[in-house]
Order: structure tokens, then sequence, then C-alpha cells
């Protein structure tokens, strides 16, 4: 039986420059060592000024969070709110099935699961659709979990140095390892990785008190384990042979998850270790 064939799945118009950067349809002359500008300004200068927006998005994300913290009150008992939280996480947890099931068709695509080392540094082909279309939805599924903010906020809740480091910068990072010259050949592993930990982690949000409930604390686990599944795979692609693509983004990945690691495993351990111990 024949899975894949020469027609993949049709991207949006609007999504094009993303896509030629992720297949590499345009390539830039590289030095051996890339500079700054060869790595960050020559790509963005062929762009859609409309994707230029994902640098930015740190700094539109500081000010989500200052305008809706100032300009809307929360109402933790309203229904409505309740409502929408609850649909948001379902959907949140729906699309990260779905991007994982595309993920898993284009890397059977690129036989990426043949070994370890195909899975972190072999790279894509060029024109893996499959692979594009999950990457253009992950990274603009990451404003959709500026969602998460708001609902922390129209609950009472605080918003924590964890979840706004997290939200601020994870837009940023899906878009330095895919812009042209940086993309990283374990990006769609890391990608697969993140959406079969949001799976079960977006379904406990919208129903906090359902079948999930028990495995609560093994969720928080799966994140911890993610970023150091990720800072190790990155690792590996410092010291293999043939696995050189995107070194600033793998920089990046690793000063990032770092980052992510630290926050989570606090949040765990004030969270469960020392409940469990007052």
């Amino acid at each position: 039986m024949q899975f894949f064939t020469d027609n993949c799945p049709y991207v949006p118009d609007l999504f094009t420059p993303l896509t030629d950067t992720l297949t590499h349809r345009t390539p830039i002359v590289m030095s051996e060592q890339p500079t700054v500008y060869e790595t960050f300004i020559a790509p963005i200068m062929d762009m859609n000024p409309f994707l230029m927006l994902h640098i930015l998005s740190p700094f539109m994300y500081m000010g989500f969070v200052y305008l809706i913290t100032r300009t809307i009150s929360p109402c933790p008992n309203s229904g409505i709110m309740k409502f929408a939280r609850k649909y948001h996480n379902v959907g949140l947890s729906i699309l990260s099935a779905a991007m994982l099931g595309i993920v898993i068709i284009g890397s059977l695509y690129d036989q990426k699961f043949d070994d370890i080392h195909s899975t972190i540094c072999k790279p894509h082909s060029d024109h893996n659709d499959w692979i594009v279309l999950a990457g253009t939805i992950f990274l603009y599924s990451k404003y959709l979990e500026w969602g998460d903010t708001l609902f922390l906020h129209l609950s009472g809740k605080p918003i924590s140095m964890l979840q706004y480091t997290h939200h601020m910068s994870t837009a940023l990072l899906v878009y330095v390892v895919t812009i042209d010259g940086v993309i990283v050949p374990a990006t769609p592993t890391f990608l697969g990785i993140n959406c079969l930990v949001h799976i079960p982690m977006y379904w406990y949000f919208a129903f906090p008190r359902g079948s999930l409930y028990p495995f609560r604390r093994m969720i928080t686990q799966s994140q911890i384990v993610q970023h150091v599944i990720c800072i190790a795979f990155t690792g590996y692609s410092f010291v293999a042979d043939d696995c050189s693509d995107g070194f600033v983004g793998r920089v990046f990945i690793v000063v990032m998850y770092s980052m992510y690691l630290i926050f989570f495993t606090q949040f765990y351990i004030v969270s469960y270790m020392k409940k469990k111990t007052d």
C-alpha cells in the first residue's frame, strides 16, 4: 500500500514565505561560520512583513499581558469564562494531537525514525510539505497559547514567571529554528515531543477533576523530561560529525530549554515535593 504521493497537503499562500524557508527553496549563501546578518537579517529581508512580527513576539506578549491585567477584571465565577476556558483547552489538546499525527507522517516520509542519529541529525527533504504544514500550524499555535495567560488572569490567579517567560518566548524560539540558514534537523522531533506532552496537559486543564487528575504530577514530570530530551538531543548534535545545520538555532534551543527546565523544575518542587513534606 502506498502511503505517500507527490500530492502533499496544500499550504495557504499566507504561509508561503515560511514554507519557502523551511524547504530551502530560496537558499542563502552562507559562510562556514554564519554571521549575525546571514543568520537573522538576510532571511528576514526576503520575507513577508507579517512574518517579521515573530521577532517582536516577546514584546507583543508583554503588551498583551499589560493590556489584559489593566483593562480586564478577573471573573473567576463567570460561567461564560469557565465555558470558554474549558473549550480553549480542549481545542489545544485536539490541535496538539493533529499536529503530532502530521509530524509522524512527515517523519516517516523522511525516514527520521530509522535510528537515533537520523532522528536528531537527518534534515527533512526539500519538498516534505507534511513537516512544513506541521511547522506552520505549530508556530501560530504558540499565539493561541497566549489564551492560557488570559484565562489564568480571568480566573483570578497570578501570572507566574514560568507562565510569563514561557509564553513570551516560544513563538520566537519556533521562528528562529525554522528560518533559512538556522533550521535545526531535530526541530520536527522537538515539535512532536511538545505535542505529545500537550495532549494530556491541555485535556487535564480542561477537566482538572476528570480522569487525568490522578496523573497531574506525571504530566508535570513529562514536561521536565521533554526539556531534558531536547537539551540532550541538541548536545548530541554539537558532537556528531554530520549534524551541522542550524548552529545558531541549536544554541538558542539550549539556552531557552535550559530556562524552561529551571522554571518547570522549580514549579514541580514547589507544587509537589514541598507540599508532600509539609
